[in-house]
């Protein structure tokens, strides 16, 4: 169990980027956010910190760099400076261009459709695993190992997706091959 939480999972880390460097996504998605599966407890806390920040009210400004600068003062300024270095650290790849500072509006968007849609699917799957296994351990048949399999199948397909998409980065000025 510990090795599963010790660190931030690159998803959830890119989530929280996004957040951070685009502070403007929670006025359409606070919901959302607020909803999503976060795993990592530090990952968990600095998702409601973010919340908290934002629901400060001072987070509106025309000019997004304002936005993300603000954001990360009101994060130091609750304590949050080293988590913020682990999400950081967490980001192995420069390729996920929408979650970083500076890309276009659109590029963010379909950013944050994709790494939310990811995130889903994966605690999706993790429960059906869990349900999978039950179901095989009470009824040893083809069928529930059949489905054991699927599943566990199916997982090794998201493990490790990038959120990459065609034309990816492109109104930022940063075109990226699709994977």
């Amino acid at each position: 169990m510990r090795g599963q939480r010790s660190a931030i999972s690159r998803r959830e880390a890119l989530i929280l980027q996004c957040l951070i460097n685009h502070p403007w996504l929670l006025h359409d998605h606070l919901e959302e956010v607020a909803a999503l599966e976060i795993a990592h407890p530090e990952a968990h806390k600095l998702r409601a910190a973010i919340i908290a920040a934002f629901a400060n009210d001072h987070h509106h400004s025309p000019d997004p760099g304002e936005l993300a600068e603000k954001m990360r003062d009101d994060l130091d300024r609750s304590g949050f400076s080293q988590v913020l270095q682990r999400v950081e650290g967490a980001i192995t790849t420069a390729a996920v261009w929408g979650a970083r500072e500076g890309a276009a509006r659109d590029d963010v968007l379909a950013t944050w459709h994709q790494l939310v849609a990811l995130h889903r699917q994966w605690h999706s799957l993790l429960r059906e695993l869990k349900d999978a296994e039950l179901a095989l351990g009470e009824d040893p048949s083809e069928a529930n190992l059949a489905w054991l399999r699927d599943v566990k199948a199916r997982i090794g397909e998201v493990d490790g997706t990038e959120a990459l998409i065609e034309g990816f980065g492109e109104l930022s000025g940063r075109l990226q091959k699709s994977v």
